[in-house]
């Protein structure tokens, strides 16, 4: 059985997330400040999610260059959408945090690629 979880698996379980985050803010009413504007960013990040795993089972013969491009069209567009929507929500709750979670955005990729580079055998580098 295999346990480790792979792209598909990690944009379903996001696309989850981003359609559990809507439901919420529509739950919730008028009660959340920009709820509307909220409920469009969320709601239009779901076609371009939902392209990039159909997108995954297509084959794409002698065209995977194509394939990548527009898999990493599709997925930008739905992460930045559903970023947005989900920054927004913050944003009405506490504007701290959304400053905080932009700051860890650089620092946390920073660290990745530090430990990534670290773990490189250094023949590799050149």
């Amino acid at each position: 059985m295999n346990t480790k979880p792979n792209s598909t698996t990690a944009i379903a379980a996001y696309l989850a997330f981003v359609a559990a985050l809507m439901l919420a803010v529509i739950a919730s009413g008028q009660s959340i400040g920009y709820s509307s504007a909220i409920v469009g960013l969320l709601a239009t990040s779901l076609p371009p999610l939902v392209a990039r795993l159909y997108a995954d089972t297509i084959a794409w013969a002698n065209l995977e260059h194509i394939g990548k491009i527009v898999r990493g069209v599709v997925m930008t567009v739905g992460v930045a959408l559903s970023f947005a929507g989900f920054i927004l929500t913050v944003w009405t709750f506490s504007r701290l945090a959304v400053f905080l979670i932009l700051l860890q955005i650089p620092l946390w990729y920073l660290a990745i690629n530090l430990v990534s580079f670290l773990g490189e055998d250094p023949d590799s580098r050149a």
